[in-house]
């Protein structure tokens, strides 16, 4: 009797976490496997680059939707990672090192019109036709590296982009990337001022020196939070840098600086989304070209078959 009520009581444990995890699953992820799919898919960084094993990064979030591992994209770097396991829950491997942003270009001279580059990029970034020189629009190259050892003459190479984010002394938040000196130099920064961490202590002597009415202070805490979405909520892209409040401020924070740090790391993140938006775009674009193709063919071919099978040999 003993042993029937301890087996009893096991079942309804195993049962009760059983619930208990179906329930978390629930809560955290999206409710159908496609919405899932979906919302890896939108995380990954749309360079189609086969890095991580497959053949663009919509297969990979079919296989991320069914376990595989999220440590293999390069291109998305530590936010990629650090995304995907806040929303699969999952703590596996480790973060890949992002490579340095670069773009394909052609040797033309050496270039022999082969256009074998022309099936190998993902995203119909190199233009050209069969026995004349190709060209790559690097607007729409993302540094995939498929062209590389397409190429039977070696003539294409990958060429490194200007660092546009880079770290500096400016505290936004933890692993984020930041606008770098270089960037700043044209708006008349040729370094970062000091003190950019320096504690805010409250005082809110900023906020009526604003001609804007904005709340210098509570931007100041969105900024250093990484929350610049909220930031831009609350009035980030109407500051005037006037630096009245930096004249204001008795920590001596940069408050414009930061301010307009903010501003420019928003503007990269809005072309990075809306590049990787527009290299989706093509690469559905080129897998419809493709499908419809091998349809067409399959097509003729079943023609040409259907005529022959009543000639007389």
């Amino acid at each position: 009797m003993t042993a029937i009520l301890i087996a009893a009581g096991s079942l309804a444990g195993l049962t009760l976490i059983a619930g208990l995890a179906l329930t978390w699953a629930h809560s955290r992820l999206p409710a159908n496997d496609d919405g899932l799919i979906d919302a890896i898919d939108a995380l990954l960084p749309q360079t189609q680059c086969g890095q991580c094993g497959h053949p663009g990064c919509r297969p990979y979030a079919e296989a991320l939707a069914k376990g595989a591992p999220m440590d293999l994209c390069p291109p998305g770097g530590q936010d990629t990672f650090a995304a995907l396991k806040a929303l699969l829950g999952r703590d596996d491997g480790a973060a890949p090192t992002e490579p340095q942003p670069a773009v394909a270009r052609i040797r033309e001279p050496e270039c022999i019109g082969c256009a074998l580059c022309l099936g190998a990029c993902p995203v119909d970034a190199i233009v050209g036709a069969a026995g004349f020189m190709h060209t790559v629009v690097e607007d729409q190259c993302t540094g995939c590296e498929l062209c590389l050892p397409a190429c039977p003459v070696d003539c294409i190479e990958l060429v490194a982009m200007p660092i546009a984010l880079a770290d500096t002394s400016v505290a936004l938040a933890p692993k984020e990337r930041r606008v770098g000196t270089e960037a700043l130099q044209p708006l008349g920064l040729s370094s970062p001022p000091p003190a950019t961490d320096a504690p805010c202590i409250g005082c809110n002597r900023c906020e009526p020196q604003c001609p804007e009415s904005l709340a210098p202070q509570h931007l100041l805490r969105l900024i250093r939070g990484g929350r610049l979405n909220s930031a831009a909520e609350t009035g980030l892209d109407r500051c005037i840098e006037c630096r009245l409040c930096d004249r204001a401020c008795p920590s001596g924070i940069p408050l414009a600086h930061l301010f307009r740090v903010a501003k420019d790391e928003r503007r990269v993140r809005a072309d990075r989304q809306a590049q990787a938006t527009a290299a989706k775009a093509r690469f559905d674009a080129r897998n419809a070209r493709l499908k419809a193709d091998e349809t067409d063919a399959d097509a003729r071919r079943a023609q040409r078959l259907a005529a022959g099978s009543g000639r007389q040999w």
